[in-house]
């Protein structure tokens, strides 16, 4: 069943937005409780999950390029929430450990009663919703990426990411 497009001035869509603007204040202030922002949460959990690494930009829900990834990791080790292999690559700090979890559970616990208020139609409403804006999103993430490469050489070619490894070769040829 394909959901009908919504108007931005349809009750549901307002709904959905007043409910979306109150979760990111409680998710603010689930975070704020243990000293966190949203980017520095999302830099944990790359942190945690072996997917950041060290000198590239952070491509996630909220991009992130690495003078502010670095600014970021000094900012955390400062407070405690990281310690640095021999290496230089940043892993969760042993004494943090304990509190990133109990952060994880409030964020868990946020994201489990969000949408019960809703009911099947105003979800698909709202999946539908999101989708779109996360395509958006996306799209305005690869252009910043297409950009940072030309910036960075204007002589560089620049190939989608799930290009193949022949067709790259042959651009580059």
């Amino acid at each position: 069943m394909q959901p009908k497009a919504l108007e931005s001035h349809e009750p549901i869509v307002l709904a959905l937005i007043d409910a979306v603007t109150a979760w990111q204040h409680a998710l603010e202030q689930t975070l704020s409780v243990s000293g966190l922002t949203y980017p520095k949460w999302l830099l944990l959990r790359a942190i945690g999950n072996d997917t950041f690494q060290r000198g590239l930009p952070l491509v996630g829900a909220v991009f992130m390029d690495v003078a502010q990834t670095e600014r970021l990791l000094v900012e955390l080790r400062d407070h405690g929430w990281l310690a640095f292999h021999a290496n230089g690559a940043p892993r969760i700090a042993v004494s943090a450990a304990a509190q990133l979890d109990r952060a994880a559970q409030g964020v868990r616990a946020l994201h489990s009663v969000s949408v019960g208020q809703f009911s099947t139609e105003e979800r698909m409403a709202l999946t539908g919703l999101l989708r779109r804006m996360t395509g958006t999103l996306e799209d305005h993430a690869e252009r910043h990426r297409r950009n940072a490469a030309w910036d960075q050489s204007e002589c560089a070619v620049v190939a989608r990411p799930d290009c193949c490894r022949s067709a790259r070769c042959a651009i580059a040829a």
